[in-house]
Order: structure tokens, then C-alpha cells, then sequence
């Protein structure tokens, strides 16, 4: 029975990919600050990737249809917190920037189903990630996080935990599963880096 839930489980959710990958193959794609602002109702995908941000435009709180944010790649220290205020927002690439830490605002992300922040010396989550109801995917490659706080098990949607890359010893690793035992987790074998 646990088998049978757990594959109806993985089917829905590839399906959901499935149909989110064609929803954004059909959106426009904004590139531009400048165009975006000029019709900002009509924003859903905003690639602000590779341009050497360091810090965001509010004027992004303006795209009230904002459901993809991708701003990797960039010189970002700081996440504002009117980002996780968007209401529509799914999905968030902040990935390959200088971010030390996400900040508490994450919890008013209600909608947020994908966050990659993976490649940033990130060293902590805030136990305000329980906010974050719907949260599907979590991608913590390579970052510097040292403590997953126990509010990571209310996160009941989550299937994928990413944490390549970063020294996590076995007991953490028991623990993290337990939180999530039906998510798939990637690990780098664990380091034995003593207690947690």
C-alpha cells in the first residue's frame, strides 16, 4: 500500500512538471527591467539571470502575475524580502550568487512550490521555511549550511531535496530522511564531521 501511495505520488508530480514545463514553454519570457515595468500585468517569467545584479529592483513587486524569477548568476548579498511578498510567485532561481543566508521573509512565500539556491555560501535556513506550505523542490547544492532546523519537517509537499556538496554527516543525513521520508534526497557521502 505505502509503495502504491508513494508511486501515485511520484506520478503526480512528474505529471505537474510536465505541465508546468509547457506552461512555460508557451510564456513569454521578460528579460528587461525596462520592458517588464511597461506592462507589468503581463509579467509571468522574469529572467533577470547573468546581468551582474547586486541588488533587486522593487519595481519587481509590481508583477502581481510573477510566477518564475530567475535571478542566477548574479552578485546578489541580500534577498529583499518583497520577493517572497509576490503572491503568485512558484518558482525562484537566486542559485550561483554571494547570498550568506535566506532571509525570515521567506515564510510569506504561500505559493513558492520551487526554490534553487544552490552555489551560494548560504550557512543557515530560517525556521521561517515552514512557511513556505507548497514548497516541492529544494535545491541546497553546494552551500555552507551547517544546521537544518526541525521545522524543515513541516515542509509535507516536499519530494526533492537537494544537498550535493555539502558535509553532512550521517546522523544528519538519518535525520533529514526521517523528516522527508517519501522526498528523494541527494547527499555526498557523509563526512563524520562529528555531532550535530
Amino acid at each position: 500500500m505505502k509503495k502504491l501511495l508513494v508511486s501515485c505520488f511520484i506520478f503526480f508530480f512528474s505529471f505537474q512538471l510536465i505541465a508546468q514545463n509547457l506552461l512555460r514553454s508557451q510564456v513569454e519570457v521578460y528579460t528587461s527591467m525596462t520592458r517588464a515595468k511597461s506592462e507589468p500585468l503581463s509579467v509571468i517569467y522574469l529572467d533577470l539571470s547573468r546581468q551582474k545584479l547586486k541588488s533587486l529592483p522593487e519595481e519587481i513587486s509590481d508583477f502581481k502575475n510573477l510566477r518564475y524569477l530567475d535571478v542566477s548568476n548574479n552578485k546578489l548579498e541580500v534577498l529583499p524580502d518583497f520577493i517572497f511578498s509576490i503572491p503568485k510567485l512558484e518558482e525562484l532561481d537566486v542559485a550561483s550568487n554571494k547570498l550568506y543566508d535566506l532571509p525570515f521573509s521567506i515564510e510569506n512565500a504561500k505559493n513558492l512550490k520551487i526554490l534553487k539556491a544552490g552555489n551560494n555560501p548560504i550557512q543557515s535556513i530560517p525556521y521561517t521555511i515552514n512557511g513556505t506550505l507548497n514548497l516541492e523542490q529544494l535545491d541546497l547544492v553546494h552551500t555552507e549550511i551547517k544546521i537544518f532546523p526541525k521545522e524543515l519537517s513541516d515542509l509535507n509537499y516536499l519530494i526533492m531535496l537537494e544537498l550535493r556538496g555539502i558535509d553532512i554527516n550521517d546522523e544528519q543525513q538519518e535525520v533529514l530522511k526521517s523528516y522527508f521520508p517519501n522526498a528523494k534526497i541527494y547527499f555526498t557521502n557523509g563526512c563524520h564531521c562529528g555531532p550535530f
